[in-house]
Formats: structure tokens, sequence, C-alpha cells
């Protein structure tokens, strides 16, 4: 997905919130060169419990230094 929106569309940076207990999801993302950027604590109720959202984001400079790409 990041190949196609960073050879295909001029946008600089890509943006997820992954929840706090989803750690299998976070190390995915961070595999494809999402950095944590910072925390919405509290933004979910489930089942009665409140949890925090992780914001990550990549930068087109970051993925281009990660696969070698001008683009």
């Amino acid at each position: 997905m990041l190949d196609h929106v960073f050879r295909t569309t001029p946008l600089h940076r890509v943006r997820l919130e992954v929840y706090a207990f989803n750690e299998r999801a976070r190390h995915v993302y961070e595999k494809a060169g999402f950095v944590a950027e910072g925390v919405e604590r509290d933004a979910l109720l489930w089942e009665g419990e409140w949890h925090d959202a992780v914001v990550m984001a990549v930068l087109r400079p970051e993925w281009q230094a990660r696969t070698g790409t001008l683009a």
C-alpha cells in the first residue's frame, strides 16, 4: 500500500491509529516503516474498559530511505 501511495500520489505522510492492546498489528506497522508519534488516551471504551490508541505515521523521505526509491 505504501509503495502505491508514495509512487502515485503527492502525499508526504500516511497516518494510522492502532489500539494499544493490539501489539501484533503495531509490530506489523513498525516493520512497514510506521513510527509511533503519540497516544490518544482512553480512545476506546470496549467491554467496560478504556483503551489507548497509538498514533503512527510514515513520511515519504523515510519510506524512500527504506526502499531506496526516489519516487
